[in-house]
């Protein structure tokens, strides 16, 4: 039962009409977001895989310190491509979620003004990788810890959003408390294994695409390919091994009424949650297996499994949301006046774009040297 006092705390919905019913939106919501997080993956968790690796190599003849300049090549177009595949979910969220997300916007204003700043400095760190790469002489690895630490930042930021929209019940005592927009949600029991989740999917599935890049190298006769496969399977296999645990830790974090909609309060909801369990041991046993069989393997099964399993964590991402809104929010009781020719649009300029982006990587791919 809604307060009389959180009735006037919360803002109400936007007083335009929905473009489309809030189930369409939704959808659009979760699937560009899958995108948006597939793209978000590569950079992030290949970034990470780069620094360690510039970190472990000790010469350019080192397979590592090769690995890192053959990754670094790629940052610039996976930031512009996570970018532009993050507007679409960030405006379907706004317009479905605005009363919720605006507040927390507003209550960590200066955290999330910095995204943009940050964003702009990660951004011309992946330039100076790709393009400088060496010669930034003894700036090469610090330049490059801290694009990875300024693209932490970003995600942290993010999740500290995300995180504060849920908590209505601390927006009134933090905004009287000081009203200048330095609030993050650091208390939040939530915040800390939801963030590191994150982190290492990232990781994950970085390494999954890692050996998918390797193995096509190795099947046309680079010698590189191998090693590439190797550290990509170890990656995947090894912090999905480590996600599981955190996973369970982020699980136990949530509120008690939350985890029973999991455990049989909300029988869709407990179905997910056994489904994700379920694939995420079956992509640890996979990886573990694919480990032992070669750059050849073949990766379609783990690959699979993988995107089943990202699409089980927006699914079960949602439930979690909704739990924390309760009966605060209500999308069908919002006013929808359809706009039918910009929903076509917008459907053909998504599948355009999906269909411009895997062109564009199959070039990129296509012309690079893979005897350099």
């Amino acid at each position: 039962m809604i307060t009389t006092y959180l009735s006037t705390i919360i803002p109400a919905p936007d007083a335009l009409p929905l473009p489309a019913p809030a189930p369409v939106l939704f959808f659009l919501l979760q699937l560009t977001f899958l995108l948006h997080l597939l793209a978000m993956n590569a950079l992030l968790g290949g970034l990470i895989i780069t620094l360690v690796a510039r970190l472990r190599g000790k010469s350019p003849d080192d397979p590592w310190t090769q690995l890192a300049d053959a990754i670094a090549k790629t940052s610039p177009s996976l930031v512009a491509a996570t970018v532009n595949l993050g507007v679409a979910p960030l405006l379907f969220l706004q317009t479905l979620m605005g009363q919720f997300f605006f507040t927390s916007s507003i209550l960590m204003g200066w955290g999330w003004f910095s995204v943009v700043v940050v964003l702009i400095f990660a951004y011309y760190g992946t330039y100076l990788q790709s393009f400088k790469g060496s010669g930034l002489g003894k700036w090469q690895k610090p330049i490059l810890g801290a694009t990875v630490v300024l693209f932490l930042w970003v995600g942290f930021m993010f999740t500290n959003n995300n995180t504060l929209m849920l908590q209505t019940q601390k927006w009134a005592g933090m905004y009287f408390a000081d009203a200048r927009g330095l609030h993050l949600n650091l208390a939040d029991p939530q915040l800390w294994p939801r963030y590191l989740h994150m982190v290492l999917g990232a990781v994950a599935v970085a390494g999954l695409m890692l050996a998918w890049w390797g193995r096509v190298r190795h099947l046309r006769g680079d010698p590189r390919g191998a090693f590439m496969v190797k550290v990509g399977l170890d990656n995947f296999t090894w912090m999905t091994l480590v996600n599981i645990v955190v996973g369970l830790w982020f699980f136990m974090a949530l509120p008690a009424d939350i985890r029973k909609l999991f455990m049989g309060g909300d029988p869709g909801a407990s179905a997910m949650f056994g489904i994700g369990l379920v694939l995420g041991l079956g992509m640890f046993v996979l990886g573990f297996l694919a480990r032992l069989r070669g750059p050849s393997v073949r990766l379609v099964m783990p690959t699979a499994m993988t995107i089943v399993q990202m699409i089980v964590m927006i699914t079960m991402r949602d439930v979690v949301r909704n739990g924390f809104l309760g009966e605060l929010y209500k999308p069908a009781e919002f006013a929808v006046k359809t706009q039918t020719l910009n929903l076509v649009l917008f459907g053909v300029l998504l599948v355009g774009g999906i269909l411009t982006v895997v062109w564009m990587v199959r070039r990129l791919y296509l012309s690079w040297d893979h005897t350099q």
